[in-house]
């Protein structure tokens, strides 16, 4: 009997000597057993742990490589949405300043389509300057190409020529800048169009709140 007590204080004053003067710590493996040692192993590492005083109070809790990237990505998800709200706020905030805008500037639906109509006149003009344009070149083509035929001078002819080429690099500019003219005005009816609908709501809606 008096053995096994000895064994027993033995025991007992082990266990203190290594609690004074190792760490201890906790920890689950991937199979759920609970250990406790004064290190963890290698393979545990990554499993996270929680680090023991010599009573045996938690002291420092060490959260899993697995859980810190759970934290990582739902502070990404936070971040994101928290950019998300402050841009449709101020989008919002964008969109009701601009609808004031349009119902301050244009008081009758009137007043807007006015507007839009000076546009169009604006870009059809600027299509019908390019054209005629485009025509006076085509005119001084056919011309120049007709003298360029008749010529027998060859240094007459190589101007001549230099010419042409110089006429044909201006029909191409104002073809270009036709086409590019037509698109914009194509673009000038699309956004006529949303704009007349959407003024007609905020119009309708204001009368309804007055």
């Amino acid at each position: 009997m008096i053995n096994n007590n000895k064994i027993i204080l033995v025991g007992l004053l082990s266990c203190m000597t290594f609690s004074v003067n190792a760490a201890l710590y906790r920890w689950t493996d991937d199979n759920g057993k609970v250990h406790y040692s004064g290190s963890i192993p290698a393979s545990d590492a990554q499993l996270g742990h929680t680090e023991l005083d010599k009573n045996g109070i938690k002291k420092k809790t060490v959260i899993s490589a697995k859980e810190k990237k759970k934290l990582h990505e739902l502070a990404l998800i936070a971040e994101e949405r928290k950019r998300t709200l402050a841009s449709n706020s101020k989008s919002k905030e964008i969109r009701d300043l601009e609808d004031s805008r349009l119902l301050t500037v244009f008081s009758t639906e009137r007043e807007l389509v006015k507007a839009y109509e000076a546009k169009f006149r604006l870009a059809q003009l600027t299509i019908d300057l390019l054209k005629a344009r485009h025509k006076k070149q085509s005119k001084k083509l056919e011309k120049l190409e007709n003298d360029h035929e008749r010529m027998k001078d060859l240094k007459y002819k190589d101007a001549v020529a230099k010419e042409i080429d110089d006429v044909l690099d201006n029909l191409k500019i104002y073809q270009q800048a036709i086409t590019e003219n037509h698109l914009e005005k194509d673009k000038i009816h699309k956004e006529f169009e949303a704009t007349l609908s959407h003024y007609k709501t905020l119009s309708s809606k204001k009368n309804t709140k007055y």
